[in-house]
């Protein structure tokens, strides 16, 4: 018998908001590993003993315990109160702790950076080289400004801190789980529904709690519907990605649509546009079938609007693809300068499939070669290694 866990992304950020109110932010590190290790001892434990009537806070006693064994052997910290934990936090609303964590992070100790790399690494559960990968930065840079951050925060902090400005790293660290949800970085999936589901429901649960009708999180909230639209038909029955222009859009969920209109329509009281809604826009194109005139467009406005090294190979590739492959490859040539992009599976993939396009099939398998080795997602890899091999062998 399997143990009905409780969804770990559902939980993770609760069970943390508790222990970081609790503890203090300077055991962030510590209380992250406890709340994995209760994971981990229920996989073990439940399937034997059966499920606890309350999971939930099985998980959070769990975790709590083994955080304070913790703590008493790496720090001799043996001051911590005895408490009966049968009913830890059952007269607590979860949704407060995890407010409590979002403006906790957003203290004005802070730099947007940092904050925006801590939220993605507490409440995400992301990992350095995820977050490093979102941002378009080393490894390093991260961990040195996660490292930072939680030396600068004490248990002061934990109040709620400014709403207005805490809102824009809070939308972008969202924004950046559900990309990671869209289109894992590495790992044998491509897709992590549910981390994009959970950024999500996060989206939705901040805006209520925090009773903002902020045209900012409606052009977020309809960019994540589009998207989420398109899940069921971006992956074919071995779980490889399928191309835009391969998609049976008869897959795609309507309900999700028309909840990406609702909010894009409330977005429109914006006074300035922002990444979101630009975003959203191009969204809503391509789950309504647009032309790749129209996709050109949107691609265009956001590479200049808010420029990104992915932004740019976007339109690279939205030119080769309304334009013709030749011109697809005169734009990426102009952009393989920067490392951020060069380096990525995605330009090389593009060059590889551009090039098939023209019928020149050794370019595009040097190409696809390179993107191979680029790659740290299984499936990107093996869909690269199909194509590959498809143009080796027609060469022969």
């Amino acid at each position: 018998m399997n143990p009905n866990l409780p969804n770990f992304r559902d939980e993770h950020a609760r069970i943390t908001a508790t222990l970081v109110r609790k503890f203090g932010p300077q055991h962030l590190e510590s209380i992250l590993d406890a709340t994995q290790e209760a994971f981990i001892a229920a996989l073990h434990s439940w399937p034997l003993q059966g499920e606890p009537n309350n999971p939930s806070a099985w998980l959070t006693t769990a975790a709590e315990r083994r955080l304070i064994d913790h703590l008493r052997k790496t720090r001799r910290e043996t001051q911590f109160p005895e408490q009966d934990f049968a009913d830890h936090s059952l007269n607590q609303k979860p949704e407060e702790d995890e407010l409590k964590l979002y403006f906790l992070i957003c203290s004005p100790k802070l730099k947007f950076s940092e904050q925006v790399c801590l939220m993605l690494r507490t409440l995400g559960g992301l990992t350095s080289l995820e977050i490093a990968h979102l941002l378009h930065e080393s490894e390093e840079a991260v961990q040195r400004r996660i490292s930072r951050a939680k030396n600068k925060l004490n248990p002061d902090d934990l109040e709620l801190h400014d709403r207005n400005a805490s809102l824009p790293p809070i939308l972008l660290s969202l924004y950046l789980l559900f990309t990671e949800g869209y289109e894992a970085f590495r790992g044998d999936e491509y897709l992590r529904a549910d981390l994009a589901v959970e950024a999500l429901r996060l989206t939705q649960q901040l805006a209520s709690l925090t009773g903002q009708d902020d045209p900012n999180f409606h052009a977020l909230l309809a960019l994540m519907h589009f998207n989420i639209s398109r899940l069921p038909a971006r992956t074919n029955q071995d779980g490889l990605p399928i191309l835009l222009k391969d998609q049976d859009k008869s897959l795609y969920d309507r309900s999700h649509i028309a909840a990406g209109f609702y909010h894009l329509e409330k977005a429109q009281s914006a006074t300035q546009l922002s990444r979101y809604h630009l975003e959203a826009g191009l969204a809503a194109n391509i789950a309504s079938g647009g032309t790749s005139k129209d996709l050109l467009y949107w691609h265009e406005l956001i590479a200049e609007r808010f420029p990104s090294p992915f932004a740019q190979l976007s339109l690279a590739i939205a030119i080769g693809t309304h334009l013709g492959p030749q011109k697809g490859l005169d734009a990426l040539n102009e952009i393989k300068s920067n490392p951020h992009i060069a380096k990525t599976p995605h330009f090389q993939s593009a060059i590889g499939h551009f090039y098939t396009e023209l019928n020149n099939r050794k370019a595009a398998a040097d190409a696809y070669k390179k993107a191979i080795g680029l790659t740290m997602s299984s499936p990107i890899k093996r869909s690269l290694e199909q194509r590959f091999a498809e143009l080796s062998e027609s060469a022969q």
